[in-house]
């Protein structure tokens, strides 16, 4: 029998003792309070044992779950932390890809603009030197010219032959260039 029945079964016995007149005292057989009291005292120890289980039970499945819940924040706070880590990442990969465009734009624009400066320099003067070898080409010619056109000694002189009028467009096409720079 289990503690509570026992209890129960002495409280029915107390009730159903009989009372001595004016002592307020009940008359109850002691052989069987002390059965019940033994049965009381080899059943209290299991089952103290046995809600000493339970307790235990109920603590380590509380301390099961305390822990699972330790795992599970620590797990949620490890991933929040990634995600705010990888969202930091890639924040700075893109400022970091945006100043490299900048940068390598504005490097363009400077080797863009020392070549053309390059190119005009080297334009400019090749432009110097052809007009130079054209006025020296003109003034050569001229030469030639006044050559063929001056008297032979002791020969009749010729009528002096009219000037190309290519020469007088080739020295204004060069002037023309010339005021263009």
């Amino acid at each position: 029998m289990k503690v509570d029945e026992l209890l129960e079964d002495l409280t029915d016995l107390l009730e159903d003792a009989k009372e001595l007149p004016v002592v307020n005292k009940v008359m109850i057989d002691k052989t069987q309070i002390s059965d019940i009291i033994d049965e009381i005292k080899a059943n209290l120890p299991a089952e103290t044992r046995q809600a000493k289980r339970v307790v235990s039970e109920r603590n380590k499945i509380l301390e099961e779950a305390r822990k699972q819940a330790e795992t599970l924040i620590s797990a949620a706070n490890k991933q929040r932390t990634d995600m705010l880590e990888s969202s930091e990442i890639v924040k700075q990969a893109r400022q970091e890809a945006q100043r490299i465009i900048l940068e390598a734009q504005t490097t363009s624009k400077k080797i863009k603009n020392a070549t053309n400066n390059y190119v005009d320099t080297v334009l400019q003067k090749t432009e110097e030197s052809l007009m130079a070898n054209l006025k020296d080409f003109h003034g050569k010619r001229q030469a030639i010219m006044n050559m063929k056109n001056a008297p032979t000694p002791g020969a009749p002189s010729p009528a002096p032959a009219p000037e190309p009028s290519s020469q007088s467009i080739d020295i204004s096409i060069a002037d023309e260039n010339k005021a263009d720079e």
